[in-house]
């Protein structure tokens, strides 16, 4: 039986995949950058290092290499990230969680998703911390004792700056993401973006 949380991931899946039928898939992959739509519908988008492929209705994505099952939270990010109309090019400073729409508010629940457990998990291991972004594609990101900006939907990413604790203040990292996220995603969208993000970063297999 479904859990409430995956019932409601999977109509907010069917909701997305039917808004994205009336959309022309193919100007829009022109406007996101991606490759164009194959003679059976196929969409890829890359997300956290992998492409994920979605065949029409879209009501279901798998990894491209592997033909392993999207997370279903990939698979809905995917979807909203295809129906926003505006590019997604990262055209300004990353911006925190705080500055998103009602992120103040959230932002203790945020940490406590996302970066306290990628600093318990990672501790001072910077070499196994840089090792895994790497395995994600990072790039350069200035900031910290070692981190990197992802790609995590399509072009829209997040730049992780981890600090290594010392005799007075443990390890700890901070989030901040392409400003461009507020076009595309919603205050918990961004969120559960970011959770994915950490959560792989914590345990690789988990993408």
């Amino acid at each position: 039986m479904d859990s409430n949380r995956s019932r409601a991931n999977r109509i907010a899946v069917e909701r997305a995949a039917g808004r994205l039928a009336a959309v022309d898939m193919r100007a829009r992959t022109v406007l996101h950058g991606l490759p164009p739509p194959g003679a059976d519908g196929e969409i890829r988008v890359a997300a956290y290092g992998s492409d994920i492929r979605l065949l029409p209705p879209y009501t279901g994505a798998v990894h491209a290499d592997s033909g392993k099952l999207a997370h279903p939270v990939d698979h809905l990010l995917v979807l909203r990230y295809l129906l926003c109309d505006t590019p997604l090019d990262a055209d300004g400073p990353p911006v925190s969680f705080r500055d998103l729409p009602g992120g103040q508010f959230y932002w203790e629940p945020f940490l406590s998703r996302t970066v306290l457990p990628l600093a318990a998990t990672i501790g001072n291991r910077l070499d196994s911390l840089r090792e895994r972004l790497d395995g994600l594609g990072a790039a350069p990101f200035a900031g910290g004792d070692a981190g990197g900006r992802v790609a995590c939907i399509g072009r829209l990413g997040i730049s992780l700056a981890y600090y290594a604790g010392d005799d007075e203040f443990p390890p700890s990292a901070a989030i901040f993401f392409d400003v461009s996220v507020r076009r595309a995603f919603s205050t918990d969208d961004a969120a559960a973006m970011a959770q994915r993000l950490c959560g792989i970063l914590c345990d690789p297999l988990a993408r």
